[in-house]
């Protein structure tokens, strides 16, 4: 009995040993890009039906399909065409050792087995203390499903909150580098006694709906849908929207237009033209990189001029040098301004294929600001270099002096504690969201 025992320990010992000298499965590693900067990479390697494919994290990217160049037990070679990128690994020990490629860059990237998940403490795990609902509201143009969560003993004079995502399609959890921001929100204010309702965006999750032509407009309207069909339950009491970056804009619009909304909570929310957002980011962009700070804001500035111009004439298609040179002054200095000219001219000469960027580029919300007759409560992090509240805070007071208007220091654009605020930053900070914005939020919406 003792020799049967020793012999099945050693097959399985040794297939454990198989086990870890085989392709096949998940693997992540790091590239390091320099200047303490990385970013993770996980691939998916299926052995038996050759396919991998490649997820960025860091970057909120998911399922890349590669194609297989090579793939044996041990060995792997794989690109991605469109982004100019391969890699090629062997299996030795337990890690895959390998070279990553894109463009110019040849990086070494060791990948080691399983995935190393991101800890996000604030994500609700359940049971949860409240009751959760999967709805679906729809018109003729589209179908749209969320989730609602009920507090335990809630009445008719319990308050309901519709949270609306920004830019870019978004889940109803408003998903990015696996934090899950509506999630933590809905939660905190379902055990604090407050209803809500979050919905994946037309186009997205169990939503349908045209999302390649829809513009800022056209979200407005689904959220307006959602907040008729809140309305019409007649299960609740003051029924508000909150929004996050395009969100806010959205409860702006909303806020000022709509008769059946009782508050508004703008987190992010931008106060000024989305040329000037644009411009600011694409400054921000050129500093990072290592642009000298008065080449990147007078690019900026010409950049916003360049926005006019193209609102102005959205047919045009052929620049003049001398409007150029009238928008961009300094187009002449140096080589890198006469680069920096080229991707003007390509704003310029481009027909309005986007329908969201050229209605972002044009909307002002400063005439909804001013006609917000209800609560609001507008939000801002001083690190946010999306949404940067040196713009937009001064503008909010201002056009909407009745509203609460606050900015925390040291939070980005995702209302995380930050060192940089920088978007590369989000994925690795552990806090989805600042717990004093979740109570400030609740707060304001008891009080009222």
């Amino acid at each position: 009995m003792r020799k049967l025992i020793l012999t099945a320990f050693a097959a399985f010992f040794a297939f454990s040993l198989a086990a870890s000298d085989y392709i096949d499965g998940t693997w992540s590693g790091k590239l390091h890009l320099g200047a303490q900067r990385t970013l993770k990479l996980v691939f998916h390697i299926s052995a038996s039906d050759s396919t991998v494919t490649m997820d960025s994290p860091d970057q909120g990217v998911k399922g890349i399909e590669c194609e297989v160049l090579y793939l044996s037990d041990d060995s792997l070679s794989c690109r991605v065409a469109k982004m100019m990128m391969s890699y090629t690994g062997t299996l030795t020990g337990g890690v895959i050792e390998g070279t990553f490629r894109q463009g110019a860059y040849n990086l070494p990237l060791a990948l080691h087995r399983g995935e190393d998940k991101a800890i996000r403490p604030q994500t609700p795990v359940p049971p949860f203390p409240y009751s959760v609902e999967n709805i679906t509201v729809a018109n003729d143009s589209v179908s749209l499903s969320g989730t609602l969560c009920v507090p335990q003993n809630s009445t008719a004079a319990t308050p309901v909150v519709l949270l609306v995502s920004g830019s870019g399609l978004q889940n109803r959890d408003e998903e990015l580098f696996e934090h899950k921001p509506f999630a933590v929100i809905a939660d905190y204010l379902a055990r604090n006694g407050i209803a809500s309702l979050r919905y994946d965006d037309r186009g997205i999750g169990e939503s349908t709906g045209d999302a390649l032509n829809a513009t800022t407009a056209d979200f407005a309207a689904d959220a307006s849908m959602m907040m008729d069909w809140l309305r019409g339950t007649k299960r609740f009491g003051k029924t508000g929207l909150i929004g996050h970056s395009e969100g806010g804009q959205i409860a702006y619009m909303l806020g000022a237009r709509k008769a059946n909304l009782d508050f508004i909570v703008a987190v992010a929310g931008p106060s000024i033209p989305g040329s000037k957002t644009i411009a600011f980011q694409n400054k921000v962009a050129l500093v990072k990189s290592g642009i000298d700070e008065k080449i990147a804001d007078d690019f900026a500035n010409a950049l916003e001029k360049a926005f006019g111009f193209k609102l102005a004439s959205p047919e045009i298609t052929e620049v003049s040098e001398e409007t150029i040179e009238e928008l961009y002054p300094q187009c002449n200095n140096n080589v890198f301004t006469k680069q920096l000219v080229a991707s003007m001219k390509s704003v310029l000469a481009a027909t309005p294929s986007n329908p969201w960027m050229m209605f972002f580029l044009g909307y002002n919300p400063e005439d909804d600001l001013k006609s917000l007759k209800i609560p609001a409560f507008i939000i801002y992090g001083d690190k946010d270099r999306q949404v940067p509240s040196s713009l937009n805070l001064a503008p909010a007071l201002q056009f909407a002096p009745d509203a609460k208007v606050k900015s925390y220091p040291e939070l980005n654009h995702l209302m995380q504690h930050a060192v940089t605020g920088d978007v590369e930053e989000y994925s690795t900070i552990e806090e989805t969201i600042s717990p004093e914005v979740l109570a400030d939020i609740t707060a304001f919406i008891k009080a009222l």
